[in-house]
C-alpha cells in the first residue's frame, strides 16, 4: 500500500493546471510565446490605435504636442505669404526634432493648415514648402497610418496639380509615387482624386510628366482593386471635361481597338 501511494504521488503533475486559473487567455498566450523565446509583438501585433495610445503616454510626445500646438497657433497671425513659409519651416524643424515618434499630434489641425497653404492663389514657394512638410509627415507615419488618415491628408493635394507651377509639378508627382500609388488596396478611398490628378498630368503630351503619370496609372491598375480603379477612370471621363481626352487616350492605350482577349482571359484586367 505504501509503494502504491508513492507511485500515485510521482504521477502527479509538477504544476497543477489550477495555477494558471487567475490568468486570462491572452496572458497565457503571451506566457507561452515568451517561454518559446519570442516577443509578444512578433506574434500578436498591436493595432495602430494601441500603438498610438502608447506613444500618447510618452513624455516626449507631450513635449512634441505642446511645440506643435504653439507652431499651429502662429498661422492665424500670417500677414503675407512669407509668414506662411516661416511657420511651415518651424513645423518641419519640430517634426525633425521628434522624428522617432511615428504619430502626429492634433493631425486634423495640422492637415487643415497644410490644406490652406495649398491655395492656388499662393506662390509656388509656399506650395513647395507645404509639400516638403507633407513628405516629412508621410515618411514618419508610414503607409498603414496614411491609409487610415487619407481623409485628413489628401484634402487639396490632388487638386493642386492643375494650378501647380513647373517647379511644383515634379515634386507633387514624387509625392504621389512614393506615398499614394504604393498603398495597394489602401488607396481606394482617394482613387478618384488621385486618378484625376494623374490624368491632368497626362495633358503635357511628350513631357516627362506625361510618362510618369502613365506609369503611375499603370501601377494603380496592377496593385489597386481593378473595379475601383476603372470606376475612378470612367468617373473622371464622365464628370470632368478637362481630363476627358486624357482618360480616353489612356483607355485606348490599354484597351486597343479590335484587340481580342487571349484564351481564358475574361478581360477583367488592363493590358499594362
Amino acid at each position: 500500500g505504501r509503494r502504491a501511494g508513492r507511485r500515485r504521488e510521482l504521477r502527479r503533475p509538477f504544476i497543477s493546471p489550477t495555477v494558471f486559473a487567475p490568468f486570462s487567455s491572452r496572458q497565457l498566450e503571451l506566457h507561452a510565446m515568451r517561454s518559446a523565446g519570442g516577443g509578444a509583438s512578433s506574434v500578436l501585433p498591436q493595432s495602430l490605435a494601441e500603438q498610438d495610445a502608447l506613444h500618447w503616454r510618452d513624455a516626449k510626445f507631450r513635449h512634441f504636442r505642446d511645440e506643435m500646438d504653439s507652431a499651429l497657433a502662429q498661422f492665424v497671425y500670417a500677414q503675407e505669404w512669407a509668414d506662411l513659409i516661416r511657420y511651415l519651416q518651424r513645423m518641419q524643424r519640430i517634426l525633425t526634432k521628434y522624428a522617432q515618434l511615428p504619430v502626429i499630434p492634433d493631425k486634423i489641425a495640422v492637415a487643415k493648415r497644410l490644406f490652406q497653404c495649398l491655395n492656388s492663389s499662393l506662390p509656388s514657394g509656399v506650395h513647395l514648402t507645404t509639400l516638403q512638410t507633407y513628405e516629412l509627415i508621410f515618411s514618419r507615419i508610414g503607409a498603414a497610418r496614411l491609409a487610415r488618415d487619407l481623409a485628413f491628408y489628401t484634402e487639396g493635394i490632388f487638386t493642386l496639380y492643375r494650378h501647380a507651377s513647373y517647379q511644383v509639378k515634379p515634386v507633387l508627382l514624387d509625392l504621389f509615387e512614393r506615398h499614394f500609388v504604393t498603398l495597394g488596396a489602401g488607396v481606394v478611398p482617394c482613387l478618384p482624386g488621385l486618378v484625376l490628378a494623374l490624368l491632368t498630368a497626362m495633358e503635357d503630351v511628350g513631357s516627362e510628366y506625361h510618362a510618369r503619370a502613365v506609369r503611375q496609372l499603370d501601377q494603380l491598375a496592377r496593385d489597386a482593386p481593378i473595379g475601383a480603379f476603372m470606376s475612378a477612370v470612367w468617373g473622371c471621363l464622365l464628370r470632368n471635361a478637362s481630363v476627358r481626352l486624357q482618360a480616353l487616350h489612356y483607355l485606348a492605350m490599354r484597351f486597343p481597338v479590335g484587340a481580342a482577349p487571349a484564351a481564358g482571359d475574361d478581360g477583367g484586367r488592363l493590358s499594362v
